[in-house]
């Protein structure tokens, strides 16, 4: 019976050592996850810094970072399970919350507007531009809708110009050169390379009394709801990838030069600088911003159900990262 027991104990002892093995071995494997940037744009640096120096697989996580151009396309990935996070500007998302969808964004590290209406050299004031043609991406995208709203601003009627969709940036800055259009409208850097082309920045966005999520991070929030703690590690990530952005500055510039593919160095420390400035460290989602978002929606699409757009927001995980000291510890690891 002694020799009974003693094998039983010794079968337990190793079926124990065999669960506590596995428990190791799957808390030492970092866990997959599915991200996507949606801009070849230096708003989407921390995301670039961060999967290039491994601070995801810091935090635990085995991220999937891939490319997916356009909002709509990069929320319905995120709404059908194959993307967990999405960065990119808070417009698609919200117009989706609007209407019924669990959307949310939980983190926002800029609310500046980077876009500029950029013109042929010989038009010198917004006045100038009543009889021309003036190009955007694509009917009721965010370049159309920032468009209209800032000729409202500086008094220029729509029925005074003609608008039309002319493409991605390469299309609009063609159209600009073989004279198709007269005017369009471009977003960050993409401005010194229309200047060092020979045109003229006629309007710029960043004056104007507009603000907008451009580089936030969206997701599901049942998703998020679920998986609290991979979330946490995932803008654990994120978050140190705009502290190491301002920190190390040669490296990031490489990482530029990789994802941006632009091999002109004053452009690529251009963008280096503007953005190292701009994006903030604690970037916690406000409804304020979600309101000026929906503002400029609702006047493309008056048929958006007007709802909350504050409630878009979600400022708790960033909340929770500031209560654990993980921004004081972040502080103190990349203080110069």
């Amino acid at each position: 019976m002694r020799r009974f027991f003693l094998q039983q104990a010794i079968a337990w002892t190793i079926v124990l050592m065999i669960e506590m093995f596995s428990a190791a071995v799957d808390a030492a494997t970092p866990e997959k996850i599915n991200a996507s940037y949606g801009a070849i744009s230096g708003s989407m640096a921390p995301i670039w810094v961060a999967k290039e120096a491994r601070l995801f697989e810091k935090h635990g996580l085995d991220l999937n970072l891939v490319y997916i151009s356009g909002g709509p396309r990069s929320i319905m990935s995120l709404l059908g399970g194959s993307i967990q996070f999405v960065n990119h500007s808070g417009m698609p998302a919200l117009e989706a919350y609007q209407r019924g969808a669990d959307t949310a964004l939980i983190a926002s590290p800029m609310s500046q507007l980077e876009h500029s209406l950029v013109v042929q050299k010989n038009i010198t004031s917004t006045e100038q531009l009543r009889g021309k043609i003036l190009g955007m991406s694509a009917t009721a995208s965010l370049t159309d809708i920032l468009l209209r709203e800032g000729l409202r601003l500086n008094n220029i009627a729509e029925k005074d110009v003609t608008i039309i969709p002319v493409g991605d940036l390469a299309a609009r800055l063609s159209g600009l050169q073989t004279g198709r259009v007269h005017g369009v409208i471009i977003a960050g850097i993409q401005t010194l390379t229309a200047t060092k082309m020979g045109f003229r920045q006629l309007i710029d966005y960043s004056k104007l009394p507009l603000e907008i999520s451009g580089s936030g991070i969206l997701v599901r929030r049942a998703y998020v709801n679920k998986n609290p703690e991979t979330t946490r590690k995932f803008l654990k990530g994120w978050i140190e990838g705009i502290y190491m952005l301002k920190a190390k500055p040669e490296f990031s510039l490489g990482v530029l030069k990789k994802y941006v593919a632009i091999q002109d160095t004053e452009v690529l420390n251009t963008m280096y600088g503007h953005y190292r400035d701009l994006l903030m460290t604690k970037p916690v989602p406000e409804g304020r911003v979600a309101k000026s978002m929906f503002y400029l929606l609702s006047r493309a699409n008056p048929e958006i159900p007007s709802g909350n757009p504050e409630g878009f927001a979600e400022p708790r995980f960033i909340n929770e990262l500031e209560s654990s000291g993980f921004f004081d510890e972040m502080k103190g690891q990349y203080a110069k």
